[in-house]
């Protein structure tokens, strides 16, 4: 929830599967619903979000 990827948590825990992580994760509705809009915006959006 703090825009670190799962694969990296993944690697840091030591856990051998990303389902392992995702037990853990507890992903808040608000994160989830951040994570659409950035998937929805336009491409120059999430290019000016990431500068």
């Amino acid at each position: 929830m703090r825009g670190v990827p799962l694969k990296v948590i993944q690697e840091l825990m030591g856990h051998a599967t990303l389902e392992m992580t995702m037990r853990y994760a507890h992903l808040s509705p608000e994160t989830k619903e951040r994570a659409v809009q950035q998937i929805d915006a336009p491409a120059s959006q999430h290019r000016a979000a990431l500068a």
